[in-house]
């Protein structure tokens, strides 16, 4: 996988900006409410030494408001990972891909420990075992598929709005012919599993020198790749469960069979 570009200096700023004006206006606004109320009590005015009481009142919530502002940062890491891997030149059909389970992305805590499935060091894996799972000719088809109705759909518009590309149905078509593909490569789950698993773990992007020991040490397990293939092949579960949409999708692969279909992904759920 190609390295993400910088990250634009003037998104990053605007970005960083409301995020600090939204930080301030919290603050002044609890600031002054508390003031409001305090006068109230007070018959509407505030001496000298009710002032210094309020004063300290207030530091005695700078731990409270130290972790709403480290909430705000790391949310801005997360926030900056997000965006260089909304940046990097990848195919919308390997875009796509990743959307069924981006939700899985470890993303770290206001302690900086990480929590979630798959680190991000993962894809460079992910698109090799995907790639030789499917094979190239099968990639090169699904990538031009997507990347022609990307243009039609977005007409040059940037940055893509993937959701409005997800939601197209001939976009759906394609993304359903593609997990039909790798639901066949199972049909002896068992093997074909540990192959997966094999491959990922031997082709891990190396963990970054800043990295959690739990990204860094990270390895793909049957439980892991469950998830993954799971959230892969959701769309072609939910298809295959309906009769229309099993319809539409058997007409162009007149030669799937549904029972044998359904054993497959039951022995993958």
């Amino acid at each position: 996988m190609r390295e993400a570009p910088p990250v634009s200096p003037q998104l990053t700023r605007e970005k960083n900006r409301a995020r600090s004006r939204a930080m301030a206006e919290a603050v002044i606004s609890a600031f002054a409410e508390t003031l409001k109320i305090e006068a109230r009590k007070r018959g509407g005015f505030l001496t000298l030494p009710d002032i210094e009481e309020l004063d300290i009142s207030f530091r005695e919530k700078t731990a409270e408001l130290t972790e709403v502002f480290e909430m705000s940062f790391n949310d801005a890491a997360r926030e900056q990972e997000e965006l260089k891997w909304d940046q990097i030149k990848r195919p919308a059909f390997d875009r796509l891909m990743v959307k069924r389970f981006d939700h899985m992305f470890m993303v770290k805590d206001r302690e900086g420990v990480p929590h979630g499935t798959f680190p991000r060091r993962f894809l460079q894996a992910f698109f090799l075992t995907l790639n030789m799972l499917l094979g190239p000719d099968a990639v090169e088809s699904f990538h031009k598929r997507s990347d022609k109705l990307m243009e039609r759909v977005m007409k040059g518009i940037i940055p893509v709005d993937w959701d409005l590309l997800d939601q197209n149905e001939e976009m759906q078509e394609i993304i359903l012919d593609a997990q039909l593909a790798i639901a066949l490569q199972f049909a002896d789950a068992r093997k074909r599993a540990k192959w997966f698993i094999q491959l990922v773990n031997a082709n891990l992007a190396p963990a970054a020198e800043n990295a959690a020991q739990v990204e860094a040490n990270w390895e793909m397990d049957h439980r892991s790749f469950l998830k993954l293939i799971n959230a892969l092949l959701h769309d072609l579960k939910v298809a295959s469960g309906d009769a229309q949409e099993w319809k539409r999708l058997k007409r162009r692969h007149p030669d799937t069979n549904h029972t044998e279909l359904s054993a497959i992904l039951e022995q993958l759920s």
